[in-house]
């Protein structure tokens, strides 16, 4: 016989809650550890990052969060569920508190489950959908370094961890955003253009070059025009460069010009004739021969 059958509830008893957990939403799994307690400390450290769902707030940030801390925890003979399940309810307050212990009694048997339902619940579409705009419309701002602005890139991508958008669609995305400045900054870097490297490619460049770019822009040295206008350094190196390209290109096409030089129509030699200049006979300065007629 059961100790219910052995002790027969009161009528005032069966009026009564049952104080055996019943109503929780979440099911405990079972621990078979001899000395397995979740010490006070560890909950209120759980409890120190706890999520209200405002508006200001990620709940996949605080998921990944969450997870950091319990992985701290491991015990021989008790598994991640039956940590995480436990601890899960510390870890939030308020509306959201309130929304799990509405759930129904007994609905959350594994920590897959009610991770599912609570990002159902707390990230809802107008949520989804406004990350996934911003990192589709990502643009740098004007005095952000690159550095700040790969940074706040990754961000919005872990913020939304399902936007779906492919490796090389971000790549495209972040290059076109970049001011022309930065766009010239990375070609430079690549050998050409970024975008004859590979997905995983251009990602490690763009770390690499991020690192190394970690300072304020209004750092990078800069050219007054008048009062009004900043003119990179960067920018007016290109700028250089192009005028410099322009000039060879001129220089050499001016000496293929000098080079073609015409023939004495009475001796076929070049140079100077002492028979006298025809209208088509030309001086080439780099030889000083004499026609030998």
């Amino acid at each position: 016989m059961t100790d219910e059958q052995q002790q027969p509830r009161s009528l005032r008893e069966y009026g009564m809650p049952d104080a055996n957990g019943v109503l929780s939403s979440i099911v405990r799994p079972n621990v078979v550890a001899t000395h397995f307690k979740l010490k006070p400390q560890f909950i209120q450290f759980i409890s120190q990052d706890s999520y209200a769902g405002l508006a200001n707030e990620n709940p996949a940030d605080h998921l990944s969060r969450f997870l950091e801390k319990c992985d701290t925890m491991k015990l021989t003979n008790v598994s991640s569920d039956a940590i995480r399940l436990r601890l899960f309810p510390f870890s939030l307050r308020d509306d959201t508190r309130e929304w799990l212990n509405d759930e129904g009694a007994n609905k959350y048997t594994t920590w897959d489950s009610l991770a599912k339902a609570f990002l159902l619940k707390f990230f809802s579409q107008k949520k989804t959908s406004k990350l996934r705009n911003d990192i589709s419309t990502f643009r740098q701002n004007e005095d952000e370094s690159l550095h700040d602005a790969w940074k706040r890139f990754k961000r919005l991508q872990r913020q939304c961890p399902h936007h779906g958008l492919l490796d090389w669609l971000l790549i495209q995305t972040f290059y076109n955003g970049m001011t022309q400045e930065f766009r010239i900054y990375v070609d430079a870097a690549s050998g050409g253009s970024i975008m004859a490297k590979t997905p995983d490619t251009a990602t490690t460049l763009l770390d690499e070059m991020a690192s190394n770019d970690n300072y304020p822009h209004s750092d990078r040295g800069s050219i007054k025009k008048g009062g009004k206008y900043d003119i990179d350094i960067l920018t007016l190196l290109a700028s250089t460069v192009q005028a410099l390209t322009h000039k060879v290109d001129q220089l050499g096409a001016s000496l293929s010009s000098s080079a073609k030089v015409a023939s004495c129509e009475k001796c076929g030699v070049h140079g100077t004739c002492s028979k006298g200049l025809s209208v088509r006979h030309k001086w080439d300065v780099n030889r000083a021969s004499k026609c030998p007629l």
